[in-house]
C-alpha cells in the first residue's frame, strides 16, 4: 500500500485487508475509536436505507458513510497542520474552529490511505458535516444520515423531524429540517460554515415554504438494515 508521508504513521500497525469495511472496521478499532465506529455503522445503515428510498446509488452511498469520518483518529491538535502539509484548502472558520476541517480531512485520508478515487464519493465525504450549495443526491444522503444517526445527550426533536421528512420522501426538507435548527442557534455557536449558509440559501429559494412552523406527519417505526 502506497501512502503519502503524513498518514503513513496512522497505518503503522494496522492490518489491512483490500475489503473496505474491514479496513475501515480495523482501522477505527486499532486507533481505539470506538464510538466513530459505533457511529459509522449506524450512517452506513441509513445511508443506504435513505439512497433505497431516493434512488440513490446504494454502493457510493455505503463507501461515503464507511470513509466520513475517518479523520477523527488525528488527534484535534493536529488536524490543522496535517491539512496544511497536505495543501486542504482551508478558510478562516476552520482556522477559528479547526474540528471542521475533519470532513475536508476525511476526504483526503480517504484518498491517501484507503485509495478512494471516485469523485461522487469524495465530494459527499469532503462537505458530510456542513452540505453545500449545489449538492448532488449522494451528498444530501450521507448529510442527513450523518445527523439523524448522532447519539447525543437530551432531546434533539429536529432528528425525529428529519426522520418524518424522509417518510414522506421529502430529502431537502429534512435537510432544511436541520439547516434552520442550525440557523436559530448561531449566535450560540462559536462558527457557522459558509458552506452551511450557502447551501440553505439554496434550498430555501427552492422551497420557500417555511418548515420551522411546518406540521410534521407521524413518524412510522423504522427497520434497521444492518451492513457491518
Amino acid at each position: 500500500m502506497s501512502v503519502v508521508y503524513e498518514y503513513q504513521r496512522f497505518i503503522n500497525g494496522v492490518v489491512f485487508s483490500g475489503e473496505l469495511r474491514k479496513d475501515v472496521q480495523a482501522f477505527l478499532k486499532y486507533h481505539n475509536e470506538h464510538e466513530t465506529l459505533d457511529h459509522t455503522i449506524n450512517v452506513v445503515n441509513e445511508a443506504v436505507r435513505i439512497a433505497q428510498l431516493f434512488g440513490v446509488n446504494e454502493t457510493f452511498a455505503l463507501q461515503a458513510a464507511l470513509l466520513h469520518d475517518v479523520s477523527n483518529v488525528v488527534p484535534k491538535d493536529r488536524m490543522m497542520s496535517i491539512a496544511e502539509a497536505q495543501s486542504i484548502d482551508i478558510i478562516e472558520v476552520e482556522l477559528r474552529f479547526p474540528r471542521i476541517i475533519h470532513q475536508k480531512l476525511s476526504k483526503d485520508m480517504a484518498m491517501g490511505i484507503f485509495g478512494c478515487t471516485d469523485i461522487a464519493i469524495l465530494n459527499a465525504i469532503e462537505c458530510h458535516t456542513t452540505l453545500k450549495a449545489g449538492a448532488s443526491p449522494l451528498d444530501k444522503v450521507l448529510f442527513v444520515a450523518d445527523k439523524i444517526s448522532w447519539e447525543l445527550p437530551g432531546e434533539h426533536p429536529y432528528q425525529e423531524k428529519m426522520r418524518q421528512k424522509l417518510e414522506v420522501f421529502d430529502l431537502d426538507g429534512a435537510i432544511l429540517v436541520y439547516l434552520n435548527h442550525v440557523w436559530g442557534q448561531r449566535d450560540k455557536l462559536k462558527v457557522v460554515h459558509p458552506w452551511l449558509i450557502e447551501a440553505r440559501q439554496e434550498l430555501l429559494a427552492a422551497h420557500p415554504v417555511n418548515i420551522l412552523h411546518e406540521r410534521l406527519p407521524t413518524d412510522k417505526r423504522r427497520q434497521p438494515l444492518l451492513y457491518l
